[in-house]
């Protein structure tokens, strides 16, 4: 595998998105996913789901009017990001594919999900390339929405741009 193009083509990917809906400050998945939505003219909603060890912890489900991401409920809130720009990934590369969770382990793991939704679901997969250009998608965003805007202390006078810089120090972000 060409790693330093995949790198590339993810990092142009990831610009490209960025230049358009920005990075909320403070970091909100949900702001994100709102400023996406507006930028592609879709809707997208979050479907949280239980995880289980061997489980498929994300997925995408593209509708022909919106947009479904099902995410992990019980892990970290920063798993839970990542999980969801991982499934961005796949959307902003318009990857396609095939499930492969039989219809018992899908119906367990999202109990609520439509039947139509489900069958869905249960179309798709993708190729190993694909999923390392969802993941270095998914951090290349994280390592953005982690990057404090530096503008707004640049633009403070430069005591309250010292103690801004203490504090956070002191406190953390």
């Amino acid at each position: 595998m060409d790693w330093s193009g995949l790198r590339a083509r993810c990092q142009q990917r990831v610009d490209d998105l960025l230049g358009h809906t920005g990075v909320p400050y403070p970091w909100d998945i949900n702001q994100f996913l709102d400023r996406l939505e507006r930028h592609r003219g879709r809707d997208i909603d979050l479907c949280a789901i239980a995880w289980s060890l061997g489980n498929s912890c994300g997925a995408w489900q593209q509708h022909p009017d919106h947009d479904v991401i099902a995410y992990a409920e019980n892990t970290s809130g920063f798993h839970q990001d990542h999980i969801v720009l991982h499934e961005v990934g796949h959307m902003i590369s318009q990857h396609r594919g095939r499930c492969v969770l039989s219809e018992d382990e899908a119906q367990r793991i999202a109990p609520d999900l439509a039947p139509t939704a489900l069958a869905h679901l249960l179309d798709r997969t993708t190729g190993q390339a694909e999923e390392h250009e969802a993941e270095t998608i998914a951090a290349l965003i994280h390592q953005q929405a982690r990057i404090r805007p530096q503008l707004a202390i640049d633009l403070m006078p430069p005591a309250d741009a010292q103690r801004l810089t203490r504090v956070e120090y002191i406190f953390g972000e």
